[in-house]
C-alpha cells in the first residue's frame, strides 16, 4: 500500500501545492490579524473627521444666517430710521425677518429709553409677542401670538426690565458692527440660555435710536448637534476652552438653574479624560478607558464670530463601531478559508492531469506538428503516466478528425459572432433609449426644484435667483401681491378649496400680466412679479386690469363661489432688488391699511419718470 502511494505522482503534486498555499496564506492571515485594530481606529478617525466637518458646516450656516439679517438691514438703513418710530411698522419688520430666517429664535428692538418690542417662535409654529409697557420701562409682558403678530393671551410678566442695563445693549452702542454677547439666561425662563447678536441703530446725525437684537437659543444648537450623533450611546459636545459646556446631546450636561455645566469627572468623566488625552495631539483619534469600556473620541476647534473660540467633541463607545467591523473581518476570514480550500482543490485537479514527462510530450508533439501522425509515445508504467500515454496515442489517431471538427466549429463561431454583433446593436439602442428617459427624468426634477408644485409658477428660491440676474442688466418694476383675507377662505371652505383658489388666482394673474414678466409664489398667499421698465401709468393700468379681472371672475366650484381680491405694493426695481422688495412690501402694507383690494405704487419724480 505504501509502495503504491510513493509511486503516485498525483499525490506528490497535491501535497506540494497544499504546502505552498498554506505557507502563503498563513503569513497573510497573521499580518491581517495584527493590523485589524489599526484599521478599525483609522476608520473611526476618518468617520469623526468627516462628521466634525459636517457639524462645523451646519454651525457656520447657523451663525452666518444671523449676520445676514444685519447685512440686509444695512441696505435699508434710512428706511429703518422711520420704521423704528412706529410700533406697527416695526412689528411688521420684525415679523418679516423672523419668518424669512427660521434659525433665529427671537428678533427684537430696544429704543433709547430701554423699551423693548420682540417677536419669537419655537419650532416655527408657536409664536410669542414680547413688549414693554407703553412709554415706560419696568414691566415686560409675554403674549401668545401668530405669524402675523396678533396679540393673544398674556402668558407672563417680568418686572424691573430695562434693556439699557443689559450687556447686549451696552456692547452694541460701543461698536459700529454687530456684536455677539456671552451666554445668558432668558428674561422669562432662566433655564433657557441663549446668545445674542446685537447692533445699534443711529440716525443721520449719529444719534442713538435704539439697539436691534436677535437670539439663538442653546436648545436650537443642541437640535443641530443631535443630527450629527454617530452612534446610539455616543454624544456631541460644544464647549469653551475653559471647559464650560455650551451645548451637548447628553441630558447630563444640560444647564442647571440657568448656569452652564462644567467638564469634570463628576458630570462628564469621559469627556474630561478625552480632553486630558488630547493634550498636544491635535486633530487625531483619542482612546480612553471608562469603567472597563474603551471609548473613542475626537476634538476640534471652531470659532463663533471672531471672539468666541469653542471646541467640538465627539465620543462613542468603541463597541458601537466594532461589531460591524468585526463581522466584516469574520466574513473576510471565512472567505479566505474558502479561497484556500478552492486553491487546494484546483491544485488537486491540475495535478491529476500532469502525467507525462515534459521531454516525451515535447518530442512527440513536435513530430506530430510536422505531420508524422504515426509517432506514438512508448511508456510502459503502471501509474498515471501509462494511462496518459494510452490517451495521448488515442488522441493522435483522432487528431485529424478533431481538426475537421474545429473547422466546422470555426464556421459556427463566425455565425455566433455575427449574432452577437446584432445583439450588441440592439443593446446600444436600448441604452440610448434609457439615456433619453433619464434626461427626461432629470428635466422633470429640475422643474420640481424651480417651480411651485401647487401653482406651477416659479417658487421662492427660483424667483429671487432670477430677479438678481435680471436686475444686473436692466431696471424694472417689482410688485408684491398678497391675497386679501385668505385665512377666511381656508377656515370657511377648507384647505383643499384654498389650494384651488390659489390656482385660480394664479391663472387670472397669468392672463393679465405681460408675457415677458417674471411671476412667482414667494409665500403661502404672497406672490411677486417683476416687469421690464415701463411708465408708471402702464403699471397702474396692469394693476387695475388685474383687480378688475379678479372682481369679475370669482372662484367657483359647485356651490362654492368666492370673489378673490388682492393688495398690491409696487416699487421701482434696479440693481438692489432687496431694497426694492422692502419698499414694495411697505407699500403693500399701506394698501392693506387703506382697505385692501387696491394697488399702491411708488411715486416717481417727473424728472425720473420714463
Amino acid at each position: 500500500m505504501l509502495k503504491h502511494l510513493t509511486k503516485n505522482l498525483n499525490l506528490h503534486i497535491q501535497v506540494l501545492m497544499a504546502l505552498l498555499v498554506v505557507l502563503t496564506a498563513l503569513p497573510i492571515g497573521l499580518l491581517w490579524h495584527h493590523s485589524t485594530e489599526r484599521v478599525v481606529h483609522q476608520t473611526i478617525a476618518h468617520i469623526y473627521k468627516h462628521a466634525s466637518q459636517g457639524v462645523i458646516s451646519h454651525l457656520r450656516e447657523f451663525f452666518t444666517d444671523a449676520h445676514q439679517v444685519y447685512e440686509h438691514q444695512s441696505r435699508i438703513q434710512k428706511a429703518l430710521n422711520s420704521t423704528v418710530q412706529n410700533r406697527e411698522t416695526l412689528l411688521n419688520h420684525l415679523l418679516t425677518v423672523l419668518n424669512h430666517h427660521s434659525e433665529i429664535d427671537y428678533f427684537y428692538f430696544a429704543n433709547a429709553d430701554g423699551e423693548l418690542l420682540s417677536m419669537g417662535h419655537q419650532e416655527t409654529t408657536q409664536y410669542f409677542l414680547i413688549e414693554s409697557d407703553a412709554n415706560q420701562t419696568g414691566n415686560l409682558h409675554r403674549f401668545s401670538s401668530d405669524h402675523d403678530g396678533r396679540k393673544g393671551q398674556l402668558l407672563e410678566t417680568t418686572a424691573n426690565f430695562d434693556a439699557r442695563e443689559k450687556a447686549w445693549f451696552q456692547n452694541a452702542i460701543n461698536s459700529n458692527k454687530p456684536v455677539w454677547s456671552n451666554i445668558y439666561p432668558g428674561a422669562f425662563d432662566p433655564t433657557l440660555l441663549g446668545i445674542t447678536l446685537s447692533k445699534a441703530q443711529r440716525d443721520e446725525n449719529g444719534q442713538l435710536l435704539g439697539v436691534w437684537g436677535l437670539d439663538l437659543t442653546l436648545n436650537t444648537v443642541v437640535h443641530e448637534l443631535n443630527k450629527s450623533k454617530l452612534s446610539q450611546h455616543g454624544d456631541v459636545v460644544l464647549y469653551y476652552k475653559n471647559q464650560v459646556i455650551l451645548a451637548s446631546t447628553s441630558p447630563a450636561h444640560r444647564p442647571d438653574g440657568g448656569e452652564l455645566a462644567t467638564i469634570d469627572q463628576t458630570n462628564a468623566p469621559i469627556l474630561d479624560s478625552l480632553i486630558k488625552a488630547n493634550n498636544n495631539k491635535g486633530n487625531s483619534l483619542l482612546l480612553v478607558d471608562h469603567n472597563g469600556e474603551q471609548w473613542a473620541g475626537f476634538i476640534r476647534d471652531y470659532n463663533i464670530g471672531q471672539d468666541h473660540l469653542v471646541k467640538i467633541a465627539f465620543y462613542s463607545p468603541l463597541a458601537d463601531f466594532a461589531p460591524e467591523l468585526f463581522a466584516s473581518q469574520r466574513a473576510a476570514i471565512l472567505l479566505t478559508a474558502v479561497l484556500v480550500l478552492l486553491a487546494i482543490l484546483l491544485g488537486k485537479k491540475a495535478a491529476w492531469h500532469i502525467h507525462q514527462p515534459i521531454q516525451a510530450l515535447t518530442q512527440t508533439a513536435e513530430q506530430i506538428s510536422q505531420g508524422r501522425w504515426g509517432n506514438q509515445i512508448t511508456i510502459t508504467r503502471d501509474d498515471e503516466l501509462g494511462t496518459l500515454a494510452k490517451s495521448f496515442n488515442k488522441m493522435q489517431r483522432n487528431l485529424e478528425l478533431t481538426i475537421h471538427e474545429l473547422d466546422s466549429q470555426q464556421q459556427e463561431t463566425k455565425r455566433l459572432n455575427a449574432l452577437l454583433e446584432h445583439q450588441n446593436q440592439a443593446l446600444e439602442a436600448r441604452v440610448k433609449e434609457r439615456t433619453q428617459a433619464l434626461s427626461s427624468a432629470n428635466a422633470k426634477l429640475q422643474e420640481m426644484a424651480y417651480f411651485d408644485a401647487l401653482t406651477g409658477i416659479a417658487n421662492r428660491r427660483y424667483f429671487w435667483q432670477q430677479l438678481d440676474e435680471k436686475c444686473k442688466d436692466q431696471d424694472g418694476w417689482l410688485l408684491i401681491l398678497d391675497i386679501d383675507n385668505f385665512k377666511l377662505i381656508n377656515d370657511g371652505y377648507g384647505h383643499l378649496e384654498g389650494d384651488n383658489a390659489l390656482r385660480h388666482f394664479t391663472a387670472i394673474c397669468q392672463a393679465v400680466l405681460p408675457a415677458n414678466c417674471l411671476f412667482g409664489r414667494i409665500g403661502g398667499e404672497e406672490f411677486a412679479v417683476w416687469m421690464a421698465d415701463m411708465p408708471r401709468a402702464a403699471i397702474e393700468k396692469v394693476t387695475q386690469q388685474l383687480l378688475s379681472q379678479l372682481a369679475h371672475h370669482p372662484y367657483t366650484n359647485g356651490k362654492t363661489s368666492v370673489v378673490i381680491s388682492t393688495s398690491i405694493g409696487a416699487s421701482r426695481c434696479s440693481s438692489l432688488p432687496q431694497k426694492s422688495y422692502a419698499v414694495a412690501d411697505k407699500l403693500l402694507y399701506q394698501a392693506k391699511q387703506e382697505g385692501k383690494n387696491r394697488a399702491v405704487i411708488e411715486p416717481i419724480a417727473d424728472s425720473l419718470a420714463p
